[in-house]
């Protein structure tokens, strides 16, 4: 592995040393003459190490080592510091400003090889703990996508239905808009399912789901609440829209050819609606599930295939 080493120092003899002690290491080796170029360059380069001097002309190594360190690309970028000053106070300040280590010259090449490999070790055991950080953030990431989906439908799982709900509820209550919740159940699955097999109620389910959130507008969330039923959460949205979704989607269904084994299926859905704070009776979230869940059962009395608003 090639390391890239960035030295800024107004004393282009430092640099000149470094190179002449490297020359046979695995090292790239970039110089700055003063702290405004050495700046620019950390940022478009991005080195594994800085040698840094404090007195230079015009920005200081105080100032440049700041910067650094409040800069997300390259806060974690081991700064070493290479002066001739020998005050307490100038080394209080160096480490306050962020700096990894502190060097006087003049100095010794097998002091500054030394510190130069400790800190590159140090560095590549962060690279390391920092790519295990990222792949564990993203693992963490897919899981909690995971626990959010329903694997046979690629909608929106019960448990995430139910804490969208909880929060559509509480910005509806609050600010007085209205909430509009849509349940709609498949007729005769059961029969379908004893007929054609449970894979085959799968896949209908499957394909039943993009039809869903199809008629769905973008701002709604689809849901499979369990089994054959599914629902739909329409934020800001009134009874009248609502309906006029839901029938969209029913009709979609109703004219849909399922391809269930290759052989072509027709089905249909009972749907019912409910709306806060239309729908009489709402007090509580728990209201409003139930009042879409009796209207979808009132539709399956109707003769199913219909929509019905509570």
């Amino acid at each position: 592995m090639q390391y890239r080493i960035l030295i800024i120092d107004d004393d282009p003899n430092t640099a000149q040393v470094v190179r002449t002690w490297l020359k046979d290491e695995p090292y790239e080796i970039l110089a700055a003459e003063n702290g405004e170029t050495g700046l620019a360059m950390a940022r478009e380069r991005l080195p594994d190490l800085i040698l840094l001097d404090l007195k230079m002309p015009g920005m200081d190594g105080i100032s440049v080592a700041r910067e650094l360190k409040n800069d997300p690309q390259t806060n974690t970028t081991p700064v070493l510091v290479l002066t001739a000053c020998r005050d307490v106070e100038a080394k209080v300040e160096a480490f306050n400003a962020g700096t990894e280590d502190y060097v006087t010259k003049p100095f010794t090449v097998e002091e500054v090889d030394a510190r130069i490999r400790a800190m590159l070790r140090r560095r590549e055991l962060l690279s390391g703990m920092e790519s295990t950080i990222q792949s564990l953030n993203q693992t963490n990431a897919q899981l909690e996508q995971l626990l959010m989906i329903d694997e046979k439908t690629g909608l929106y799982n019960f448990r995430e239905f139910r804490r969208r709900l909880r929060g559509e509820w509480a910005r509806a209550s609050r600010y007085h808009t209205p909430l509009s919740l849509v349940f709609l159940d498949i007729d005769n699955f059961k029969q379908l399912n004893d007929e054609q097999g449970h894979q085959a109620g799968d896949r209908i389910l499957g394909e039943l789901a993009t039809l869903v959130t199809g008629g769905a507008r973008a701002n709604d969330v689809a849901a499979r609440y369990g089994g054959e039923e599914f629902s739909i959460i329409l934020p800001h949205t009134d009874g009248e829209m609502a309906v006029r979704v839901a029938e969209r989607i029913r009709r979609a269904v109703s004219e849909f050819v399922f391809n269930s084994d290759d052989k072509p299926t027709r089905i249909t859905v009972s749907v019912g609606v409910a709306t806060f704070p239309s729908t009489e009776g709402l007090e509580t979230v728990d209201d409003l599930v139930r009042a879409a869940d009796l209207a979808m059962y009132r539709a399956k009395d109707r003769g199913k295939d219909c929509v019905v608003a509570a």
